[in-house]
This record gives C-alpha cells, sequence and structure tokens, in this order.
C-alpha cells in the first residue's frame, strides 16, 4: 500500500502515519483542525465509534485510516479535498494528486464515457476520471479497500428523504433562522477574527454572509466583485458592502487584465491543479484572487468565504431542474436532460450513459425508490454537480495558499433544509423570506432593483428554456454573451483560437461557455499545451 499526498498549499495534511487528515469539523460546536483535529481523531479507537464520528461530523475534512490489511477512506459532503486510487501490479497506490497516479503508474488511456460526461455536465460521473484504472473517493464516501479491491462502499451523508417535515410555516421559519444562527456563530468560532473575504455578487447568498457577520459585529471583512465594469453585479454588491461599512474592491476583466495568462506556467499550473482529469477547471475567481494576492489587499493567512450553493439549499433546483410530481422511474432520464446539457448525444451515447447514471443511483442509495424522488434528485445533484463542479471551484483559494470555509454546508442547514416541505422550496419561498425579512431589510440591504422574479416571471423563464434548444444560432450566441457578466467570453476565445489552432474543431450548443473550457481541458489533458 502506498500513499501519496503532495497537496499542502493551504490547509496541510496531518498524520501519525495511521491517520491522516485534512481540512476541519466541529463537536458539539467544538472546533477542530491541524494537530487538535489529529489527536481527536486519534482517541477514536473502534470502528463503531468512527462510524459514529463520520455520521455525525459536521466538516469539511478527507481522513484516510490504515488497518491490518486495508485502507479507510471518507471523504466529507463537498469533496474539497479529493484523493484518487488505482490498484497497480497487485498493488494499492493512493494520492491526492491524480497526475502522480497517471504518470508513476503509466495509465494514460482516456475513458470514452467520462469524456462525454465532462463535456456534457462539466464533470465525471461517480468514481470515474477521465483516465481509465484511475478512481475518485466520492462526496460523502466511507471507502474501505485493500491491495486488489473494493471490500465496502457506504454513503455517510445523503439529502434524499422519506418524509417532509410537518411543521408549520411560522415554526419552519423560526427554525431557519436558528439554524443560520449556529451556522454562523461556529464559523466565527473557527476563524479567530483572521480576515474574511467574500466574493460579493448581485445575488443573496453571498450578501447574506456580509449581513451575518455585520450582524455578529464581526469586522474584520474584505469583500470584493469581477468582471464587466458594466455588469448588473456591481451596482449592488458596492452598495451592499458600503452600507455594511465593509471593504470593497472592483476588479475589471478585460483584455489587458487577463493578457497573456494562456502562456504563463503559472495558469497551466492552476489548469491542472483545479481539473483533476475529473472537472472542468473553473477560472471565474483565478483573475481576481491572483490580484489581491499580488497587490497585497488581503492577509496571507485570510480566509475566504463564497455563498456556494446557497440557493440549492432553497429550492432553486425546482422548477428549474427538479420536476414535481416526478416518478422514480423517471429519474435518469431527468438527469440526462437536465443536468448534461452542453453536448449533442448519439443514441449509442445517451443509452450508455443512461445505464451509467441508473448504476450510480442505485450505489448511493440502495433503496432509492422507497425516497422522495424529488429529494432523490437533490442528492445526486449535490454529491455530482455541487461536489464535483461548484465546490471543486474553491481551487481559487488553495491555489493561491487561502483556506476557505462554507457557512452553507453547515450540517445544521442541510439537515434542516432537505426536510421542507416541496411547496415552500418553490420559489425559494421559505429561503428568501428569511434571507430578506430578517436579514437584508433590518440592515437595509434590500434594494428596489433586485434580480428577484416573481412566480410567473419564473414560468415565463422556464418556457424560455424549453425554447432554447430550437433558437438560431445567432440568438443563442448573443443570448450567451449578454448573460456574460464575468466576461468569460474574453477568456474562452483565447482557448477557442488555441484549438482552432490545433485543428480541434469545438462543438457547442451555445448553453454557457464551459462548453468550450470542457473541450480545451481535454485537449490539454491529453497533448498538453504546446
Amino acid at each position: 500500500m502506498k500513499i501519496i499526498l503532495k497537496h499542502n498549499k493551504s490547509f496541510k495534511w496531518y498524520t501519525n502515519h495511521t491517520i491522516f487528515f485534512i481540512g476541519y469539523f466541529y463537536v458539539d460546536d467544538v472546533f477542530y483542525e491541524k494537530e487538535n483535529a489529529l489527536n481527536y481523531l486519534l482517541k477514536i479507537k473502534t470502528n463503531t465509534e468512527l462510524k459514529a464520528f463520520f455520521t455525525m461530523s459536521n466538516g469539511v475534512f478527507t481522513i484516510l485510516k490504515k488497518e491490518k490489511n486495508s485502507l479507510l477512506i471518507t471523504v466529507d459532503i463537498t469533496r474539497s479535498f479529493p484523493v484518487f486510487y488505482t490498484h497497480y501490479k497487485d498493488e494499492l497506490v493512493v494520492s491526492d494528486d491524480i497526475f502522480n497516479l497517471k504518470n508513476n503508474s503509466n495509465l494514460n488511456d482516456f475513458n470514452v464515457c467520462s469524456e462525454i460526461e465532462l463535456k456534457a455536465a462539466n464533470h465525471t460521473f461517480g468514481r470515474k476520471t477521465l483516465i481509465e484504472n484511475i478512481y475518485q473517493v466520492q462526496a460523502s464516501e466511507c471507502l474501505k479497500i485493500d491491495q486488489k479491491t473494493i471490500l465496502k462502499s457506504s454513503f455517510t451523508y445523503s439529502y434524499a428523504i422519506k418524509k417532509e417535515s410537518v411543521s408549520d410555516y411560522k415554526t419552519l421559519k423560526t427554525t431557519a433562522i436558528n439554524a443560520f444562527e449556529n451556522s454562523f456563530k461556529r464559523l466565527i468560532l473557527s476563524v479567530q477574527n483572521r480576515t474574511l473575504v467574500i466574493p460579493l455578487s448581485g445575488g443573496f447568498d453571498s450578501r447574506l454572509i456580509a449581513t451575518i457577520l455585520k450582524k455578529h459585529n464581526y469586522k474584520n471583512v474584505v469583500c470584493y466583485t469581477y468582471g464587466k465594469k458594466d455588469s448588473f453585479e456591481i451596482e449592488n454588491s458596492k452598495k451592499t458592502a458600503q452600507l455594511l461599512d465593509f471593504k470593497w474592491h472592483f476588479i475589471e476583466y478585460n483584455e489587458h487584465f487577463i493578457h497573456g495568462f494562456l502562456d504563463s506556467e503559472e495558469f497551466k499550473n492552476y489548469a491542472h491543479y483545479a481539473g483533476k482529469l475529473s472537472s472542468m477547471p473553473n477560472f471565474q475567481e483565478y483573475f481576481a484572487v491572483k490580484y489581491l494576492k499580488e497587490n497585497n489587499l488581503i492577509r496571507n493567512d485570510a480566509i475566504f468565504v463564497p455563498g456556494y450553493a446557497g440557493d440549492i439549499l432553497g429550492g432553486s433546483e425546482y422548477l428549474k431542474s427538479i420536476p414535481i410530481k416526478i416518478n422514480h422511474s423517471e429519474l435518469a432520464d431527468s438527469i440526462l436532460e437536465k443536468k448534461m446539457t452542453n453536448y449533442h448525444f448519439t443514441k449509442q451515447e445517451k443509452n450508455q450513459l443512461k445505464r451509467e447514471i441508473e448504476n450510480n443511483l442505485s450505489t448511493y442509495y440502495e433503496f432509492y425508490h422507497q425516497k422522495i424522488p424529488e429529494t432523490v434528485l437533490d442528492d445526486h445533484n449535490i454529491k455530482e454537480r455541487i461536489a464535483k463542479y461548484i465546490f471543486n471551484s474553491a481551487s481559487f483559494y488553495t491555489f493561491f495558499g487561502y483556506e476557505f470555509r462554507f457557512p452553507f454546508w453547515d450540517k445544521d442547514l442541510l439537515d434542516f433544509f432537505k426536510t421542507v416541505p416541496v411547496q415552500f422550496k418553490i420559489n425559494k419561498t421559505l429561503f428568501d423570506d428569511v434571507l430578506i425579512n430578517h436579514y437584508f431589510k433590518p440592515f437595509n440591504v434590500y434594494f428596489e432593483n433586485e434580480l428577484h422574479p416573481i412566480p410567473q416571471k419564473k414560468w415565463i423563464q422556464k418556457i424560455k428554456r424549453q425554447l432554447k434548444p430550437f433558437l438560431p444560432t445567432f440568438i443563442k450566441e448573443k443570448k450567451v454573451s449578454d448573460n456574460d457578466w464575468n466576461n468569460y467570453k474574453i477568456i474562452t476565445e483565447k482557448m477557442l483560437t488555441f484549438l482552432k489552432n490545433k485543428g480541434v474543431k469545438v462543438h457547442r450548443t451555445y448553453n454557457d461557455y464551459n462548453e468550450i473550457i470542457t473541450q480545451w481541458y481535454i485537449y490539454i489533458s491529453k497533448n498538453g499545451f504546446d
């Protein structure tokens, strides 16, 4: 058995050579990280105690535990510290650096199905990576493995439920507020007055982070916004920071600012670090974080606090991608239709991917037919897209040496929101009610020009999405460009030119600019940058 752990840029691995730990967690509201976390884990003597810890754990971490003839690997729900494994010459090799496995084990064959998944959904599905015979430990997975095979796999957390809460709306609202307050109290406890850096958009999730920090009188906060200088994000984010009396920086993305990035060794290293041969490397905040660091606008020990996927808890997926009253037999088709939109499948490819998805569903939940089908889709989305694409975006921060916190993914909030009745998730009814009326309005950060469509407008948006595939190409291209507030176009144009110069034809459905990035990433993963 060989364990190779290399990524120690921000969060670091701690070990006594039996247990390997990275990340942080809370136990009874006590915060554990670094040596303290390792020492806590060392006190757990039996597998029963360890299983109880995994089930009740509240944090962001990856843990490896050597046993007599096997290795136990556990990853939290965000998969923020992914590990990969392969069996090479009858030896188990595990690493947080997939390229180490690929190169040292001489594994160079690309998985055709994984390539299609990455192009269609921005990540590979299940355990697969882009490389044949190299696998990843999945979000919330507890994996027991030996020198030859997987001995046991289970999942320590599920967002799928059998029954919704029966509490009345007033009780739900009170419970939601308490869950938010507890989550942020733990956040503040964990950071010890270090500088908190908020990527402040014009939306609700990041604004809530700033507002609750203000409510709790946390002053050491820096906010920033990036993208086009005429972006709709700027006015509300700047106004929010000013009203809450926090520092605010705007970083304009233009041709001059990003000039020459594609030839930079730092950028090339980041692309592989963030992509991990399993996810689309996200570049949105790369340039902003680099700018903040190089211009000494934040301290070296600053902690980034993004509002990742808070809207998912609120119910943003309902109507948009989770149909109401869906049958269990329709789940795989729904995932194909709603979550794999950046690629035109052949009939054969579609059938193959459907089988893969059905297999994943059975792996995640042995008895998923007993769960509410809409919540099964929610959980699948969290374990796949949210973990492998959204939370993987925290690579922005760790690559440049910074830690992060994810307050929306505190276990109190997850446990509460997964039971909220669907009727209060549609249009994010409960979630937005709490944010607007309990937090934003008391601090005067709810604005008249909010991009907060009423239910009728959301139905119109749904109809527009259904008609979108049938629109002429030039209209789809213009719509993508008009919605490009962070100016991804100027970034992906360089990649498009690169691919064309290599004689590679880029296939587009004009859903977003990720279509270009995924095809560029697959190409450079196979052929390099030269």
